[in-house]
Parts: structure tokens; sequence; C-alpha cells
């Protein structure tokens, strides 16, 4: 996880490192050309508690904070002409603009996960989930939306996707997941309290995991086998929607979706197109987006 992600998200942070973290997010670069002890000026903090932060932050210190997050803001200059993924559009922009600026945030999305994905560990996951006995999935909010999304697509194909979207059937869940089975856990900051309770209890349970989450280091990618890494530039809370996020999770359970199709095409093309035919009523035969002749 990034150094802004971790200081917005202020995980077990004292009110006073509260205070450090709200006003580096605040002058950002200006921070920079600050000494400790003018930090912990401005703060009304103490040098002792800004090495605190930096510890939490896995960090060996001040120094290594000055660092770090200069080469972070470095990085975010050099995409200052992409959308800006927390606030892709603003409030004078027309129709059109705010059509095209989403577009392209979608784009650059998917872009940015395509870099980060590494296709031999990729054929490993498809392949673990393909010869499971049984598939689980968990998440909460957005991530559940983008599960339900793929349970239906591999429903279609005769793959059954157990989810439960209420927390407290989840847990029952992790509790019945065996080892010949395999759990995916999508969770963009990885420090979701509920989802890492479930990762330690399937992980006790010798269950493979695969986890969908932000890059860098979180709590969640400590109880995982595997991990497909999500772009981590979305902020957790100063954002309009998880437009970046769910685009990017719903792009690999997409490619997995794909994977494990392209493995049997034409008996899942066959299954797919009799079930269709036999139980979809959505058109008339005469309907001019249906194929049949008529």
């Amino acid at each position: 996880m990034s150094i802004m992600t971790q200081l917005e998200f202020e995980l077990d942070f004292s009110d006073s490192e509260k205070n450090i973290a709200r006003y580096i997010l605040d002058k950002q670069e200006d921070v920079l050309e600050l000494p400790i002890k003018e930090l912990a000026k401005k703060t009304y903090t103490s040098p002792a508690t800004i090495v605190r932060l930096c510890h939490k932050l896995g960090l060996q210190g001040y120094g290594d904070f000055k660092i770090k997050f200069s080469a972070e803001l470095q990085a975010e200059h050099k995409i200052k002409n992409r959308v800006n993924v927390n606030y892709p559009f603003t409030k004078d922009d027309d129709s059109h603009q705010v059509a095209y600026k989403l577009a392209s945030l979608n784009q650059e999305s998917i872009e940015d996960t395509l870099s980060l994905i590494d296709f031999k560990h990729l054929e490993e996951i498809v392949n673990q989930i393909d010869q499971a006995n049984r598939i689980f999935v968990f998440g909460a909010g957005n991530s559940m939306l983008a599960a339900l999304e793929f349970q239906h697509k591999m429903l279609r194909i005769g793959k059954l996707i157990e989810i439960r979207e209420i927390i407290g059937e989840q847990v029952f869940l992790a509790y019945n997941c065996k080892q010949n089975d395999i759990a995916i856990i999508i969770s963009y900051s990885g420090e979701t309290s509920e989802l890492i309770n479930f990762a330690k209890i399937l992980k006790n349970q010798k269950v493979p995991v695969l986890g969908i989450t932000s890059l860098g280091e979180n709590e969640l990618s400590k109880y995982c086998r595997y991990i497909l890494n999500i772009g981590s530039r979305e902020k957790i809370f100063n954002k309009i929607a998880p437009f970046s996020s769910k685009t990017s999770i719903t792009f690999l359970l997409d490619m997995i979706f794909s994977l494990i199709f392209q493995k049997n095409y034409e008996y899942y093309i066959k299954k797919k197109l009799l079930y269709d035919k036999a139980y979809d009523y959505r058109h008339p035969i005469k309907s001019p987006i249906n194929d049949e002749e008529g």
C-alpha cells in the first residue's frame, strides 16, 4: 500500500499521528523541505511521534520517509496528464467531457492492471480455480458487487461459486472451506478487518487463498497463497466513487472467467448456447437482436 494511502487510512494511528498524517496529505511536497523538528512544531507533536508514525508506515525513520514519499510524489507528477482517478470530472464539465473522462479512466485502469499481471502466475491461479472442488468468494461493498457479477458469468457455464452477502454468514462459509477448495478474497485496501479474519481462518484450514487487492504489502496479503494486484492510485475515502478499483477488479475476474472458459472452449460455447436458447425468454424469436432465423 502506498504511503499516501496509509496516511489517509490512519490505521491504528493515535490522535497526534492523525494530525501529522493530515498535515502531510495537505502540504505534500512542502513537507519534504521541513526538518523533523519543524514538522513537529507545525503539527503540535514531537519528533519522537513522527518517528513512530514512520515506523507504522513500514519505514526506517523520517529520512527514509522523505526519500520514499518524494519518489511517490514524483511518480504522481508523471501521470498528471492522465485522468484524476479520485475526481475524474468537475462540476463545470459538460456531459461530453464527463463521458470522455470516464471512458479514459476505465481504459487507464485496465492498462494499469495489465501492467501488474504476472501471466505465468495468472495461469497457475486459473488452473487452481479450474481444478478446485468448490470456489468460494468473499468481499464487501463494491467488491461484493464485482463478485456477484463473476458468479453470474460462471453459473452460465456450470461453474458454481459459493458467496454469502451477509458478513455474519461469510464467517461460516470460511469455516466450511476444505483443502481441495479455493477461496478468493477481494479487498482494495487489504485492511478490512472482517475479510482479514476470514483469510486467517482459511489459512489455518490450509485452504489456498487468492487475494485481489491493491499493490504493495497489506495485512490481507500475508494470508494469501496467490495475489492479483489492483493499481493503488485511488484513495480510500477522498474520491467521488470507486471507478478505477471497480474496473480493475472486474477486469481481473473477467480474465479468470475467460481463461477458464478457454480451457474447454467448444464445450462451454455449446453448453452456454444450449442453455440460453432453452431458458432465456427475454427476446421473441423474431427480434432483430436474436440470431435465430424467423
